[in-house]
């Protein structure tokens, strides 16, 4: 049995199993049997509503149960057979974990997810109006991730359904929804913004094939070449005040900005729209089609104006235009912020090149306002000259945009832009190498605590953009990062961190999207801290030009461990959706991934365990669980490849050494093949050391699943399509120890 308790022992929730059916034992309920073998158990336990929900191999088998005795906390975990000469046996116990999911970033005044959402009924706080068709809820892209459709059959009047605020918002709001047009033919009301006295501030459409904002009979397009079937995610930030707002849409900013002029924003569509109060979603009159939306939110921006004393950069020599070199002034305004105070930068373009923060500050860049990258090389200097015990970090990361080292409690926020100005002919390169040294990242952050990055928008980093290295308590949210330029430009890397979160975050990039790393702190291979205590969630990946969305490695030198990736979208990463690589010689322990849709790659998953050439030999990845996963449109770059939706491999070396992976749960895993490839399978090779990519093996025999070197792996409710499989099978399985499906 499990026995939850809290710190001081009292009772919480007591889950087992007797006479071959799982029990809750508080009020001796009967779940569901239970057979012999191993088994994923969750239990998620909220203290503010003292219940609890159950999983059992991805299946919920209790939602919201209350707790057995009133609790304020949960601090111990029991394991053992009951009482009594009857309970004998044997029970095997393995990858235990206790961990704390972290509270909500935001005052949320719209959180509608639809997961639990009767599929064919309207979401609590939709008001419908008008006809033509219906609005509810549907199982799309899964049944535990549902979403909201508004479907219009008949074009006499709009169809919307209206989601109020819980109350109206009069300062800066953000609105963030991932929205889906089946058609490409008329026109959606995709989103839009309405005041208390039905003003309309934004208003969002598909029309045919493009994503515009429309306003006085204007057309703004923020994307072109939509897709039916396709997920997008938008977020508009509206300053109420200012009648003005700014869209983001899969991670790119509109108004666009340029390296000339500092930020602009869109008008109202109504500048007497006092307030924000109504979500607004539906096919207007005239139309039909059906639209989907998913992951509505809206909540207000925390903080809207610089906190403690604010030193302005312009009052040290700063000039803003885009042309002079300000980093001298910006940099002693830095230096001079006392504790607890602000660095402003507003209302211009401030090109620099390193910038150095220190603890206990807060560098505000504000929404007029630009901090831009210079061109000139001389201008970053070598990291390891100003911070000589910086973290290692590969030795690849020489310089950086804004560097930290040993920095603790520094946030960086505001609204406005940080450039890489990454387009530098100099600074051009598709190949990693030491030709990437002189390019500075948009921001190296090291070795500090309590850091917190939030509204900002990342544009075009000349090396990766946020790297964030040996930080404890990393906070990145509403951030957007846009630097899809040739030359291995990561979006997010997170390095040796612990206690992390990742939150509404959009990311469009040309390398790996949003990727965790643990390197070796120094060249002479000295400790690694590993990554532990990890969540990405409430996020998207809008393109990984030539490598993947959500990545654990390569880099693994040290423990990835206590990892959650849940709610997110990725789509269009060239390689893989997801990608968990354990070649350096570390550990990957309970790693899960829910609740994730991934579109247009040519693997949904890859997991590989190895040993890349040059590093120690490799040791474990265990509890890796994907739950609720859909995969859409998997197909081979190459024109005779054959896609395989999910690929999990260990190694086993010539010597005869076996590096495996175990207790591996796949659940709900739909993945749909798209392009199959006429080339003949063939017996994939070990992996021999080199780059582990997920394109290394394109002839495998099975189109959904390849798992081979494994022991303990569930594939509970899972499924591939293919429209012509040929002789391929779904599945594929070699030297795999223990395997159940169900």
């Amino acid at each position: 049995m499990l026995y939850v308790a809290s710190r001081t022992g009292v009772p919480v929730a007591s889950i087992g199993i007797r006479a071959g059916r799982y029990y809750n034992a508080g009020p001796n309920q009967t779940l569901a049997a239970a057979s012999q073998g191993w088994h994923v158990v969750r239990v998620e336990l909220r203290t503010d509503d003292q219940t609890f929900d159950l999983h059992v191999d991805g299946a919920k088998l209790l939602d919201a149960a209350p707790f057995r005795t009133p609790a304020a906390d949960v601090g111990r975990l029991t394991f053992g057979l009951g009482p009594g000469a009857t309970n004998l046996g044997t029970m095997w116990v393995d990858n235990v974990s206790l961990r704390r999911v972290p509270e909500d970033t935001a005052a949320y005044q719209a959180k509608d997810l639809f997961d639990d959402v009767p599929v064919g009924t309207v979401a609590p706080g939709y008001v419908v109006a008008g006809g033509g068709g219906t609005v509810d809820a549907q199982p799309v892209p899964s049944d535990a991730d549902r979403s909201l459709r508004i479907t219009k059959t008949t074009s006499t009047q709009e169809l919307t359904a209206t989601r109020a605020l819980r109350t109206p918002q009069k300062g800066v709001v953000m609105v963030q929804a991932n929205l889906r047009t089946e058609s490409t033919t008329g026109v959606k009301m995709a989103l839009y913004i309405r005041s208390s006295t039905g003003r309309i501030s934004a208003s969002l459409q598909f029309s045919n094939s493009v994503l515009q904002y429309v306003s006085g009979g204007v057309s703004h397009v923020l994307l072109s070449g939509v897709q039916p079937g396709e997920w997008y995610t938008v977020r508009l930030v509206l300053d109420v005040p200012g009648r003005q707002f700014v869209a983001y849409a899969d991670g790119r900013r509109f108004p666009a900005v340029s390296t000339t002029a500092r930020p602009t924003h869109f008008p109202f569509r109504d500048p007497a729209a006092a307030d924000v109060a109504q979500l607004v979603l539906g096919v207007g009159a005239g139309q039909v089609g059906t639209l989907y939306a998913d992951k509505v939110l809206a909540y207000p921006v925390p903080d809207q104006t610089p906190t403690g004393p604010v030193v302005d950069v312009r009052s040290f020599g700063a000039t803003g235009n885009g042309t002079t070199d300000d980093t001298a002034a910006v940099q002693a305004a830095v230096n001079a912020t006392p504790t607890g105070g602000s660095v402003l930068l507003s209302g211009g373009v401030f090109r620099t090149g390193t910038i150095m923060l220190k603890s206990d500050m807060t560098f505000f860049v504000a929404p007029d306002a630009m901090l831009l990258g210079t061109w000139d090389d001389a201008a970053y200097p070598s990291v390891a000259r100003i911070a000589p015990s910086r973290p290692f970090v590969g030795g690849v990361l020489t310089k950086a945009l804004l560097f930290s080292h040993r920095a603790n409690n520094l946030t960086i926020e505001g609204g406005g832009v940080i450039h890489g100005n990454g387009t530098n002919p100099a600074w051009a390169g598709g190949q990693p190498g030491p030709a990437e040294n002189h390019r500075p990242a948009g921001m190296f952050l090291t070795s500090g605590s309590n850091v917190t990055i939030r509204d900002i928008y990342l544009k075009d980093a000349a090396f990766w953009g946020i790297v964030p290295a040996e930080i404890d308590g990393l906070t990145i949210t509403d951030v957007a990062v846009d630097s899809n330029i040739d030359g291995n430009r990561d979006g997010i890397d997170v390095v040796d961190g612990h206690d992390v979160l990742i939150e509404r975050v959009d990311v469009y990039s040309d390398d790996d999207s949003i990727c965790f790393k643990s390197h070796f702190s120094t060249s002479q291979r000295v400790s690694s801290r590993g990554v532990v205590g990890a969540v990405v969630r409430l996020s998207s990946v809008s393109a990984s030009g030539r490598a993947n969305g959500v990545k654990l490695g390569t880099a693994s030198d040290g423990a990835f461990a206590d990892i959650t990736v849940e709610d997110v979208l990725v789509k269009r990463p060239r390689n893989a959706g997801i990608v968990v690589t354990e070649v350096g010689g570390g550990t990957v322990t309970n790693a899960r991934f829910r609740r994730v849709t991934i579109d247009q790659t040519q693997r949904a998953i890859f997991v590989l365990i190895g040993r890349r050439t040059g590093a120690p030999d490799p040791r474990w990845i265990s509890g890796l669980r994907f739950e609720d996963i859909t995969a859409t449109r998997i197909a081979d770059a190459a024109p005779n490849h054959l896609a395989t939706g999910a690929v999990l491999s260990g190694t086993k070396e010539s010597t005869g050494a076996t590096y495996g992976m175990y207790d591996i749960l796949l659940s709900n895993v739909k993945v749909n093949v798209t392009v199959g490839g006429s080339v003949a399978p063939q017996t994939p090779n070990e992996y021999n050391g080199d780059y582990p990519e997920s394109t290394r093996w394109p002839y495998l025999a099975a189109y959904g699943f390849s798992i081979r070197h494994a022991d303990g792996v569930t594939l509970r409710n899972s499924s591939a399509t293919l429209a012509n499989p040929g002789a391929r099978p779904m599945t594929a399985t070699v030297d795999v120890l223990t395997y159940a499906t169900g």
